[in-house]
């Protein structure tokens, strides 16, 4: 996810820099697509602020959900290091599901040869046993905490693509202002149908 995040800092400033800082309507789509109301700007369009605000309070929240994530894990760790003696772990996320899921390494172990997956079994470096279940209990409220997060902080990124194909659309619109926005909804069994069309 950081690399993804570092490649899309990276593309906006070398466009930023070939696109130039003139305020003229040329490549108002690609600047849309890079920041949402760079586009509408070039227009002299106050709709641009709207979608820089968005777009930065989208940044801004996912930003402070990766941080609590971070946060999180490191409670996480802590947690079962103080409760069950976890010394050294593997940076994959299935140990620590499985680490809520089994009391001990052995427990899981055992299961794991019982499904006939012995590929599953977590090398014996990572060894840990909770003293109580309700520890356990505690671990894995933990757990579901902090993956909600993340995955919260994933549903913002799709509110940043959402954010640009409105910015597309509205700098479009811009353009031209004969753009028609056609709808057709009908019942089906079940739900609904929604169609949408634009035409320009």
């Amino acid at each position: 996810m950081k690399k993804i995040f570092r490649i899309l800092l990276l593309l906006i400033l070398i466009s930023s820099l070939a696109l130039g800082q003139s305020n003229e309507p040329k490549h108002s789509i690609l600047k849309s697509i890079i920041l949402p109301g760079w586009g509408e700007l070039s227009y002299k369009s106050n709709s641009g602020y709207i979608f820089i605000g968005a777009e930065a309070a989208l940044w801004l929240g996912f930003a402070g959900l990766r941080y609590s994530g971070y946060i999180q894990n490191q409670d996480l760790i802590s947690y079962a290091e103080l409760n069950a003696g976890l010394i050294d772990y593997p940076d994959n996320n299935e140990f620590w599901a499985d680490l809520g899921n089994f009391m001990s390494r052995d427990d899981h172990e055992e299961e794991m040869l019982e499904n006939r997956t012995p590929q599953d079994i977590w090398n014996t470096d990572y060894q840990w046993e909770w003293d109580t279940e309700a520890d356990l209990m505690v671990y894995e409220n933990l757990f579901r905490k902090k993956e909600l997060t993340l995955l919260t902080s994933e549903f913002i990124v799709t509110g940043m693509l959402v954010n640009r194909i409105a910015s597309v659309v509205n700098v479009r619109y811009l353009k031209n202002k004969n753009m028609r926005l056609n709808a057709f909804a009908a019942p089906v069994k079940g739900g609904a149908y929604l169609q949408i069309g634009l035409s320009f």
